[in-house]
């Protein structure tokens, strides 16, 4: 107090100088501070700033009044006012003139005499009592003033302890609201009285006292931390003895903080893949030379050889009963061994996704009805496929540089082979799209090159750089690019990654599909060929066909007959010269007289089909599925599938593969790995039993474990750069937590359509030939101008975006090319036939190279827009491009005769917004949407045997605004108020409008609610950690649950997000 006492009495000459000078004006709490740092050590007196809040208990119309005691307890002798909230006002008791004296009013100079008058006024001391007046009577907790505990020297006097209340009782607290903290309790029977509650909340950072009547109360405004929660009964006496509890607290907005910029996967940096062109690349390959050697020598009984690896992609044996011989036939399992695989479904041969018929009808499924798609996991499925190879090749050279007896183990003994990882060829620069020199001689230092292919495209092993090679005519250019106006579309354009990369918004399924698409198909086709001219072609196909053979597979592309679409001249020059089949014919011809095919291709479908100028199948190992395993370039073509997958997932656009997802399309994730000792055994991620189509009841569903391990790969990238279509850098904003909240089951579904051209015509008509160049109504509740709605970003944060999945059936031998048209139904109908006239324009000779093309109608071609007007030639022709909703073909990759299930998503919102639709009238705000299927060969064998069995729509969201977390969750308004996605004013501000009409619609904070609970209830033992604080159940997940393998939301196979809610706080 002397310290106190001197500064009153201190003489202000000084200060009335400082007045003169005009001095800014001072608040108390620069005076506060002052003190504090008085060389007098009055510091240790200070207690931190504490801000006192009212509880609505107390807000009202009367005064709240309390002590000095009553507010900070007994240990606090004194404390100061520092500042008063503006509106509301704090008075003190001046027994003096028996009156309240109101102290809220700062100085408005920086007079010290006007500081030290107020200093006076606000050290609340012993016996003083203060009452606070609201700035408002609405019943809300409101702040009312600051203050600063201060230890002014008077004596302490302990009150009696039975004038003071008792301690309460039952503490707890919990968070139910972003940024706030309910606190509860109950007060315990007492003699003495109680007024008021004091709650006190300390984060460590800062200080804040409730003071309540209620026995719970919300605090709200907070930020994350851990808090101290301190609660007291109080009366005029003091405070009772105080109850603590702790609970942390995380808001939404730090959650999405802590994984800004943050990709969706996290690698192992001890193992770094390199591209084949670097020099670290380069000695890769020279080891990865001397691993394949070594597994080419090993006999198939053993998991590392060289036909088991490659097989587990695929085989000749293309039914189960073939499989099944073939293995015991070639070695690769005695029957015994062969019986008891098969009955447990532990075969890992045929194991890729594209096998999905043979599987699904392995296990029971009806193969008249539509199979699963199963497609969704080919990104997924390869991921983990060529880890596993890259383990079992280091694992491989590991062996050899250990043994002494190797051949290769004075080349191994300084190699670096613990630490080897598997390099990617990354094609999509001219400058690195020729092979890798290390796979183009066929010999290398004396030996055969294990790595060169003969049954590869003449061209690529020549060293032709990809980017001088064009796709065949047949193609269609089957980049799927929107609006694409580019004069022809060479292979390098193909392998352009910004196709997956910025065209996927919303959906992993979409970026799946695109990557499949291209560059992964485009690249087997053109490594395998298919830019080849007849010449090559041939002598592949004769290879192949003697693999096949070789492999008691006679009948590889009817080799064995006289095709049925042989054609008459094929037919008789086989019978004349009693060649008896096909084959026999090629394989003389070829090496006697080749003029002799090449001369009548054209006379034959059959020969057409696979050596004609639009042949889109490539004969070779990595062009066919059963094969494609076999040649040693096609695991550095995955790695750069793959490490477009590394790049997508540091996007903000990104999406993750969830687990409904491959629950829907389940499949045997089984590979051989090498074990701590360096054996082999089998890893199972997931199996068969994870397809609903099994029915009820099974228990073995583990895709998260497959999860965990696309997302936590053993190994990284030597760069991770995702380029846009112009080559320059994207931006590598991805979050994961925001990432994590466009959860499938937060995307409502429009529909379900299943194509018919005709619903008159008794049967199903959803064949390409039924459907090309016919309108298919999609009948989504959204007309082009509400979809736009919902995509604008200028009222809304969140962009909203229409997606539709197709699942097509195509056969392997033949698959074509297909188009997706999108536009009005009305405008589609009206054109149809001039459609079908600009597809077939298709010239070969119109693009960049002798073996690519471009549409080109004739000058007559034009459309009829909506008012039944003609358009321009030029007009037409634009309209066409911007009608592309993609090009395809629904078969990733050639191979033989089995039918394969496929899936293409597309997002149908950015054709229906280009500027040039609604300007020349082709699409209008009321147009209801339909898509058309676009054939060059509607009538071709193809098009008639690949079904178009189902299209659905649904609403998606990519979420990139962390701050975000109070408003109006938009998805899942419109789930619950479906008539709001026809109200075009509604749509304008889904948050606008749902503050007007629906005040209690959840927000994206309950989103991110809904989802922890998810989370807990399908792992229980998570519930008492993370109840109270559910978001940091979230964290978790993404810190540990993940990369630990735990099921993010396994619960909703079986139950609900309402159960989950109720199981998570049925205790609170």
């Amino acid at each position: 107090m002397r310290f106190l006492n001197t500064l009153f009495n201190r003489s202000t000459n000084t200060n009335r100088r400082s007045v003169n000078k005009r001095s800014k004006t001072l608040s108390l709490e620069h005076l506060e501070q002052r003190i504090a740092l008085d060389a007098s050590g009055i510091r240790p007196q200070l207690e931190p700033v504490c801000e006192v809040y009212i509880d609505k208990s107390l807000v009202g119309v009367d005064p709240v009044v309390f002590g000095k005691s009553e507010l900070v307890g007994q240990d606090t002798k004194s404390f100061v006012i520092t500042g008063v909230v503006a509106g509301s006002t704090v008075e003190k008791w001046d027994a003096a003139a028996n009156q309240w004296h109101d102290v809220s009013t700062p100085p408005t100079t920086s007079s010290p005499i006007q500081l030290l008058k107020l200093l006076r006024n606000r050290i609340i001391q012993k016996d003083d009592q203060i009452r606070w007046l609201p700035k408002s009577t609405d019943g809300v907790t409101q702040k009312a003033f600051e203050i600063v505990g201060w230890d002014d020297g008077s004596p302490s006097v302990a009150p009696d302890p039975a004038l003071l209340p008792g301690a309460v009782e039952n503490l707890k607290a919990y968070s139910d609201a972003d940024g706030e903290l309910t606190v509860s309790w109950s007060q315990t029977a007492s003699a003495a009285p109680t007024a008021h509650y004091i709650v006190s909340t300390d984060n460590g950072i800062s200080q804040e006292i409730t003071v309540t009547d209620s026995t719970t109360i919300e605090l709200a405004d907070l930020q994350s931390g851990d808090y101290t929660l301190t609660v007291s009964a109080s009366n005029t006496h003091g405070e009772g003895d105080s109850s603590a509890a702790s609970q942390s607290l995380l808001t939404f907005s730090d959650l999405v903080q802590d994984f800004q910029d943050s990709s969706l996967e996290t690698g192992n940096p001890d193992f770094i893949r390199y591209g084949a062109h670097t020099p670290e690349g380069a000695n890769a390959i020279d080891l990865y030379r001397i691993a394949v050697d070594v597994m080419k020598g090993l006999p198939s009984d053993n998991p590392y050889s060289w036909d088991v690896q490659a097989g587990i992609h695929g085989t000749f044996w293309t039914t189960l009963s073939s499989l099944k011989q073939g293995m015991i036939d070639e070695g690769f399992m005695t029957t015994a061994e062969a019986d008891e695989a098969f009955s447990d479904w532990k075969v890992v041969l045929n194991n890729c996704n594209h096998w999905v018929k043979l599987w699904a009808q392995a296990q029971g499924v009806d193969p008249t009805i539509p199979t699963q798609n199963f497609s969704v996991v080919f990104i997924a499925w390869h991921r983990l496929y060529i880890a596993a190879f890259e383990k079992v090749i280091r694992q491989v050279l590991i062996n050899e540089k250990t043994d002494n007896n190797s051949p290769f183990a004075a080349e191994l003994s300084d190699a670096d082979v613990e630490t080897w990882a598997l390099p990617y060829w990354d094609y999509r620069t001219p400058e690195n799209s020729a092979l890798p020199q290390g796979f183009r001689e066929p010999m290398h230092n004396g030996r055969p090159n294990s790595l060169y292919e003969k049954i590869r495209g003449a061209d690529i092993n020549a060293g032709l750089p990809l980017s001088e090679t064009h796709m065949p005519e047949g193609d269609l250019g089957i980049v799927p690019v929107p609006g694409n106006a580019q004069t022809g579309v060479s292979v390098s354009q193909y392998f352009n990654q910004s196709v997956a990369l910025q065209q996927a918004q919303t959906l992993f399924t979409q970026f799946n599909s695109l990557a499949e698409l291209s560059p992964h198909a485009v690249a087997h086709d053109v490594i395998g060929g298919m830019s080849d001219t007849a010449l090559p072609r041939i002598s592949n196909w004769i290879d192949m066909v003697d693999i096949a053979r070789l492999e008691n597979v006679p009948t590889l592309w009817e080799s064995n007959t006289i095709p049925s679409d042989a054609g008459e001249t094929l037919r008789s020059a086989i019978e004349q010269g009693n060649y008896g089949n096909v084959y026999n014919f090629i394989s003389d011809k070829y090496s006697t007289d080749p003029s002799a095919i090449t001369s009548i291709i054209d006379d034959s479908n059959y020969l057409t089909t696979f050596f004609g100028e639009s042949s889109n199948i490539a004969p070779s190992l990595i062009g066919w599925v059963p094969t494609a395993g076999r040649d040693s370039i096609f695991y550095l073509h995955h790695g750069y599938v793959d490490k477009l997958w590394t790049e997508y997932n540091t996007l903000p656009t990104s999406a993750y593969l969830q687990e409904s997802v491959l629950d829907i399309a389940g499949w045997n994730f089984t590979f051989w790995e090498p074990d701590a000792n360096g054996d082999p055994i089998l890893q199972t991620y997931s199996t068969w039993n994870n397809a609903t189509y099994l029915g009820s009841g099974v228990e073995t569903i583990t895709s998260n474990k497959v999860l965990q391990a696309v997302y936590y790969p053993n190994y990284t990238y030597d760069s991770v750069e995702p380029l846009n279509s112009k080559y320059l850098p994207l931006p590598k904003t991805s979050n994961s937590a925001l990432a994590l909240f466009e959860n499938p089951i937060f995307s409502p579904s429009l529909n379900t359509i299943q194509p018919d051209a005709d619903s008159s015509i008794p049967g199903e008509q959803n064949t390409i030939h039924d459907l090309a160049f016919h309108a298919v109504n999609l009948e989504l509740p959204l007309t082009a101008g509400l979809i736009n709605e919902l995509t604008s970003t200028e009222t809304d944060q969140e962009d909203i975006r229409v997606a539709i999945e197709m699942v097509l059936e195509a056969p392997m031998k033949s698959s074509e090319n297909i188009g997706v048209a999108i536009g009005s139904k009305h405008f589609l109908e009206t054109n149809a036939d001039k459609i079908q006239e600009y597809w077939n324009s298709w010239d070969v000779t119109a693009g960049t190279g002798n073996r690519d093309g471009n549409f080109r109608p004739n000058e007559t071609f034009r459309l009829m827009n909506l008012d039944n007007s003609l358009l321009s030639h030029n007009d037409s022709v634009n309209a066409m491009r911007n009608l592309q909703l993609a090009r395809f073909n629904p078969l990733a990759m050639s191979s033989t005769s089995m039918p394969m299930t496929t899936h293409y998503s597309a997002d149908v919102s950015f054709p229906t917004s280009q500027q040039f639709s609604f300007q020349h009238d082709i699409i209008r705000e009321d147009s209801q949407l339909a898509i058309m299927i676009l054939s060059a060969t509607p009538d071709s064998d193809a098009s008639q045997q690949t079904t178009l069995s189902e299209i659905s729509s649904s609403l998606h969201q990519n979420i990139t605004v962390g701050t975000i977390g109070g408003d109006v969750d938009a998805l899942t308004y419109l789930q619950t108020n479906p008539a709001v996605i026809g109200n075009p004013a509604a749509l304008a501000n889904i948050q606008v409008w749902a503050e007007t009409h629906s005040p209690d619609a959840s927000t994206y904070y309950d989103r991110a609610i809904d989802l922890a609970c998810v989370y807990m209830a399908t792992n229980p033992d998570l519930i008492p950690v993370y109840r109270d604080n559910p978001l940091a159940a979230i964290k978790q997940y993404l810190d540990e649950g993940l990369s630990n393998g735990r099921s993010l939301d396994g619960w909703l196979r079986t139950s609900t997000i309402a159960a989950a809610r109720s199981l998570v706080f049925a205790e609170i």
